[in-house]
Formats: C-alpha cells, sequence, structure tokens
C-alpha cells in the first residue's frame, strides 16, 4: 500500500507539486533542461523519446562491470555476499535479493585500500571516454528516497527526492509502466546526460518496512553526529546502505516489492 501525502514532519516532510525546473523544454532548439550547457536536441531529447534505448546503453555497462568485478575481484564479492548474509545463514536467496546485494557490493561497499568496486572500474586506462563517464555515473550513484509524484508509462517518472530535497524526473522504459502516485521508492538516481534515470533495483517500501527505514536513517545520523550537516540525510543513507540492503531484500525481510529498473 502506498503512503499517503502527508507525512509527519519528523519522519517524511511533506512533498510540494513539481516545479517549473521539471518542465521539458519544447523546442529542440532551446537549452537542455538537465544544465549541460547543449541544445536540447543534442542532448536529452533522443533520450527522452527512446527510453528503452538508453537503458540498454546503460544495462550493457553495468554487465560488463558486474563481470569484470566477478572475474577481478571475485574476494571482494565473496567477501561482500558473506558479510550481508551473516545473520541469515539459512537464507534462499532470489534473483532480487542478488541483485540488491550486488548492486550493494558495487557501489557502497568500501574495500580496504579504499573506493568502491565501481569507481575501480571506472578508472580503468582501458575504458573508452564514454564508458568510463558513464561508469562514474553508475558509481556516484547512492541510494535515496522518492516519492512518485506522477509518471508518463514508458517514458519518465515525476519523484520527490527526500533525501537530497529537490524534485526529479528521470527517464524509465519500465520502472514506469508499473508505478503509483505517492508510492515511497528506495532507489538510485543516476545523472545525466542524457537526461537522469534511475539505475539499479527498485524497491517500493510498505508501511513497516518505511518506518524500519526511518528508524534506521534516524540512528545513523545520531551515530555519525550528522544532526547539523546539510547533506546529513544522503550521507546517511550511504552510510547505511548495508543495512537497507538487507532490510530490502524480500529472501531476508520479504518487506519491500522490487522492480527491474530499466
Amino acid at each position: 500500500m502506498p503512503w499517503p501525502a502527508h507525512f509527519d514532519a519528523q519522519t517524511l516532510r511533506p512533498t510540494v507539486p513539481v516545479s517549473s525546473c521539471l518542465v521539458l523544454a519544447t523546442s529542440r532548439n532551446a537549452a537542455c533542461p538537465c544544465g549541460s550547457g547543449r541544445k536540447f536536441k543534442r542532448c536529452c531529447a533522443d533520450s527522452l523519446v527512446r527510453p528503452k534505448r538508453v537503458a540498454e546503453t546503460h544495462d550493457a555497462v553495468g554487465e560488463r562491470m558486474r563481470a569484470w568485478a566477478f572475474e577481478q575481484e571475485p574476494d571482494a564479492i565473496r567477501a561482500a555476499l558473506a558479510e550481508i548474509t551473516a545473520s541469515h545463514k539459512d537464507a534462499v536467496l532470489g534473483d532480487a535479493d542478488l541483485a540488491l546485494i550486488a548492486c550493494w557490493a558495487l557501489n557502497d561497499r568500501e574495500l580496504s585500500e579504499g573506493g568502491t568496486l565501481a569507481q575501480r572500474y571506472a578508472q580503468r586506462p582501458d575504458l573508452s571516454v564514454d564508458e568510463a563517464d558513464m561508469a562514474r555515473r553508475i558509481a556516484a550513484a547512492r541510494p535515496g528516497l522518492l516519492r512518485v509524484v506522477d509518471a508518463r508509462p514508458g517514458h519518465w517518472i515525476d519523484l520527490d527526492d527526500i533525501v537530497r530535497e529537490r524534485q526529479a524526473r528521470v527517464i524509465s522504459h519500465l520502472v514506469s509502466r508499473t508505478v503509483r502516485k505517492d508510492e515511497m521508492l528506495v532507489a538510485r538516481i543516476m545523472e545525466g546526460p542524457p537526461a537522469q534515470s534511475l539505475w539499479g533495483p527498485v524497491a517500493t517500501l510498505t508501511r513497516e518496512c518505511g518506518r524500519d527505514l526511518i528508524d534506521l536513517r534516524k540512528a545513523r545520523i545520531l551515530s555519525s553526529s550528522l544532526q547539523d550537516s546539510p547533506i546529513g540525510l544522503s550521507t546517511a543513507m550511504h552510510l547505511a546502505a548495508r543495512e537497507i540492503t538487507t532490510l530490502l531484500a524480500p529472501g531476508l525481510t520479504h518487506s519491500a516489492e522490487l522492480r527491474r529498473v530499466a
């Protein structure tokens, strides 16, 4: 069941209507709303018309990143799996669980020598300029708490980004077909250009799971002394990425609905 739009101010602040900054340029010769400085027709126009093509490009880079990690960094992958399932010895992991764990292992889990596997992949000298740029944007995609404002099925979703206190329109080929207004999602926004998109698995929160997430977020803010930090919520979500992954994995908690991203 989606949460109502009027949230407790101490948990999730009330949302506001999508601002005019989300209205995409209607003229192909106008400046692209993504802020790249290029004309709309030479930047994000194609991605908004053909989001499936963008999703396929992102998926291809993600698959190469995962394959590289499993081949070149098997110890790190095994350690990540052992770490996140340490208290769930009898759990039977399905595809949704493995997708969540793999995303956390690549994007969030800090290596002993610093950085993440995704960041290490993006630094490979043999990557093309385009692949390295996309890999860096994948590596920078952090878990966020998002409310669905509107959607055009097969094209885009308008979101309130609760953690970063902003609004975003993300292109989405698949998730846009199934979301409902006011649903709360845990997902990662990948910056453009082309236009912003979702990256990795998307979880739809139940009320119970949402309360657990709020408690987890509060605990991380307090333990890390982030109460007065302007990026406290975002930092707390990143620091709690492992616990959030465990909370959302259906094979471990059965508390959230997972959607494929594209």
